[in-house]
């Protein structure tokens, strides 16, 4: 075993997912297959350590590097010594000695300026206002992103959305088709001999280990707001209806529609052909029905001209509601982002509007926390179509429920 294999792991999946642009899920996986297994607990939890960590610590960098910019590959080994002093239980000594050694092997000639960051962290001191600037240190999100909450919800219930508390385990459901809730139940119990699982309303909390020894044709991995969104779609309708999911990638959602409305005839779309075969290969694992489809959801088809008992719009959005689970969502976005992905969205819900049969129904829904995504889409929508009107209220989950932050509304065709 290298003696820096945690650290180079580590370090390899952070350059690419805060300079790259790449997935950090997508990473970590790739790393941690070729990860000695005593390490992979240790990696996973210092790559999503600094990700949660990752404004707060460019804050203290700013504010320790007098020469201003940091390298980027010098910036990472920083942000990892500094995640560990900081708000890690390593003492200062202990990691300043470890990540100037390991600078040494990664870039040379950065040892005595990695040696003089480090020695220094503890002298700064994080902001304590309420203000969005300082919650944003406080919080460890893009202040951007705190504004808008503000302004939307309020200081006090933007500081509670920012304190909310998630389980780092993998939450996953039962798949009804290929195992009953007895044999999952003994299924989950011997595959955790440590008991390291918890019980939801919907399935378990698991950890990776767990997950390996499932079966994984008896289970899918599954947040709780995604599960409530799609029992939400669902409430009060039954028998061989059609259902159209517009932007059903990976296909969780249309998959658990099926389950739910088992006569139901589900079409789900993505505009991405590889994305089409996430859905496929989805409901292939959990032996679903469901139709995957190439589609453009903002381009208008004659052919489903009021067709459908239910089309779902599940749009895309900034994933501001998972801030709290995924802490690298909002990394490289900006808040102009929020416009486009606003029009978008009430484009993507007038073309919609065309394929719900007279009576049917028009679900709306996002994963973000932001006013503009959710009430201002769907207000300027039924502002502009009169053939539909809201049922029921906005159905809204916090991060401070202990769930992913979501908006849902569904409406009806009259």
């Amino acid at each position: 075993m290298r003696e820096f294999e945690r650290e180079n792991a580590a370090y390899n999946v952070l350059k690419k997912v805060l300079y790259e642009g790449a997935y950090s899920s997508v990473e970590l996986d790739r790393v941690l297959s070729l990860t000695d297994e005593v390490n992979r607990g240790a990696v996973t939890a210092l790559v999503y350590g600094v990700l949660d960590k990752n404004v707060a610590l460019d804050y203290v960098i700013g504010k320790l590097a007098a020469k201003g910019k940091v390298k980027n590959n010098i910036a990472v080994i920083l942000k990892m010594g500094l995640y560990e002093i900081i708000f890690g239980n390593t003492p200062q000594y202990a990691a300043t000695d470890r990540y100037v050694r390991f600078a040494r092997e990664r870039v040379n000639g950065a040892q005595g300026f990695v040696n003089a960051i480090l020695r220094a962290a503890k002298t700064a001191v994080f902001p304590c206002g309420d203000d969005a600037a300082s919650l944003s240190v406080r919080f460890s999100r893009p202040e951007w992103a705190i504004k808008r909450m503000i302004n939307d919800f309020g200081v006090e219930k933007t500081v509670e959305n920012l304190s909310g508390a998630f389980d780092g385990r993998t939450h996953i459901r039962r798949n009804s088709r290929t195992v009953s809730v007895e044999e999952f139940d003994k299924e989950i119990e011997h595959s955790d001999e440590k008991h390291n699982y918890s019980a939801t309303s919907k399935g378990y909390y698991v950890t990776r280990n767990t997950l390996k020894n499932l079966n994984p044709t008896h289970f899918t991995a599954q947040s709780l707001s995604s599960i409530y969104a799609a029992e939400a779609y669902a409430e009060g309708l039954s028998g061989k209806i059609r259902i159209l999911d517009l932007c059903a990638a990976p296909g969780g959602k249309s998959v658990y529609l099926s389950e739910l409305l088992p006569e139901a005839d589900i079409t789900a779309c993505d505009i991405h052909e590889h994305r089409v075969r996430l859905i496929e290969a989805y409901a292939s694992r959990m032996k679903s029905r469901i139709k995957a489809l190439k589609n453009d959801a903002t381009v208008k088809r004659n052919d489903w001209y009021e067709t459908f008992d239910l089309v779902v719009c599940d749009v895309p959005c900034t994933g501001s509601g998972l801030i709290c689970s995924s802490p690298d969502i909002l990394l490289g976005k900006k808040d102009s982002d929020v416009f486009a992905l606003a029009e978008l969205q009430y484009n993507i819900l007038s073309v919609a509007a065309d394929y719900v049969k007279p009576g049917g129904r028009l679900a709306y829904s996002t994963c973000s926390l932001f006013t503009a995504e959710d009430e201002r889409v769907t207000e300027k929508f039924l502002q502009s179509d009169s053939r539909f009107e809201a049922y029921g209220n906005a159905i809204r989950f916090f991060p401070n429920e202990g769930l992913d932050g979501f908006y849902i509304l569904r409406m009806k065709r009259k």
